[in-house]
């Protein structure tokens, strides 16, 4: 058994100031303060830092400079590095319809090896979006049953999430076929009007794609000078069964903090998601990704993005976990093995000094990284 004790445990809706998290065969046994610790259990001492569960990344497509098509281990394991133990290799249109089934194998292959174990499965970010939302627009696709049917007969279970924008010829009959076989669906790089994003939930789509970020406003026209239309953003908010993703870096280029701030107040903490959407690209001092002129998603890691929601928009260490870990695993129907800190569910926990530096963290009940003091 393998024990973290004097910790800071964050769990949904308070902060254990003295915790303990026991874990045993890779599930937590316990967690709680001033509990007996057996002989034989092999402690870490967290010396008051915080203990949280591991991060969990819907949308990321690379970390460092290797692609998730590439070379998924070592992006996955970049990401570990920051803390994130359940992770989604995000694939996007600009590697064309091969590249796509070459990057799923890659993928598919990776979570078989279980290296480096936190791969969780894949979300295929298009290639179906709004011309005028997106980089590679030149390499956006129109909806081609053929191809999404060919990526369903060779990797329907390796596929978690799809996303769409749903104002597009086709559309509809997509997210029908995505979502019988069990595939979460997401709606995203669109200029959906209000009634549009309306029929996409009723069709069972449940994110909304990185919001306030590639997304158009309302298809529909203001009526009188002055006035505004329903942006699919806030058309999007709306809807309950919609969890919404904020890429929050520090310096507010994706969604501005006060923006955040607002969707947060409108649509309540338990339905944002926090992500990277980090990509390879420019190599300068900010946290996102500038390539030839055009916002092409950010360096992030989880551990970071935690971080700016800490700094930047305020929210409490409970609040900054559930964003960060809770939320995403029930987006993804997998609240029931990660996402928070519970006997029974997987022992994954990061452990991270005041200003979110990862100095441990567990994968599955053991030290899958480890940065001493």
């Amino acid at each position: 058994m393998n024990a973290i004790i004097n910790a800071r445990v964050v769990l949904p809706d308070r902060v254990l100031k003295h915790g303990q998290i026991f874990m045993e065969q890779g599930r937590i046994f316990a967690v709680g303060e001033g509990l007996p610790v057996p002989e034989d259990c092999v402690c870490y001492d967290a010396k008051g830092k915080l203990a949280g569960p591991g991060f969990v990344d819907e949308h990321c497509h690379a970390g460092g400079e290797w692609n998730a098509y590439e070379d998924p281990v070592r992006m996955a394991r970049h990401h570990l590095e920051g803390g994130t133990t359940t992770v989604l290799c995000t694939i996007y249109h600009n590697i064309g319809v091969q590249g796509a089934f070459d990057a799923m194998a890659k993928i598919k292959a990776a979570m078989e090896a279980g290296t480096p174990g936190n791969i969780a499965g894949v979300h295929f970010e298009g290639p179906f979006m709004n011309p005028n939302q997106g980089c590679y627009r030149d390499l956006i696709r129109p909806v081609s049953r053929e191809e999404y049917m060919g990526y369903l007969k060779e990797y329907k279970d390796l596929l978690k999430l799809w996303m769409v924008a749903p104002e597009l010829e086709g559309a509809g009959e997509f997210m029908d076929t995505v979502r019988a076989t069990g595939i979460h669906l997401a709606i995203g790089h669109s200029e959906a009007s209000p009634e549009c994003v309306a029929d996409a939930v009723r069709r069972g789509a449940t994110i909304c794609t990185h919001i306030c970020d590639a997304t158009g406003t309302s298809i529909v026209p203001s009526r009188w000078e002055g006035t505004l239309e329903v942006p699919f953003d806030v058309a999007c908010m709306l809807h309950d069964e919609l969890f919404c993703e904020i890429i929050n870096d520090a310096q507010g280029i994706h969604v501005r903090h006060d923006m955040v701030k607002f969707i947060i107040k409108a649509v309540g903490i338990d339905r944002v998601i926090a992500v990277t959407d980090a990509c390879t690209g420019s190599t300068d001092d900010t946290d996102v990704n500038i390539v030839d002129g055009d916002l092409f998603g950010s360096k992030l890691r989880m551990n970071q993005a935690a971080r700016n929601f800490r700094r930047n928009i305020g929210l409490t260490e409970p609040e900054v976990f559930r964003v960060a870990a809770l939320n995403p695993a029930r987006a993804l129907c997998m609240d029931h093995e990660v996402g928070s800190l519970e006997p029974g569910k997987q022992a994954n926990v990061v452990i991270l000094d005041d200003d979110y530096n990862v100095c441990r963290v567990y994968l599955r009940g053991e030290a899958a990284v480890t940065h001493e003091d």
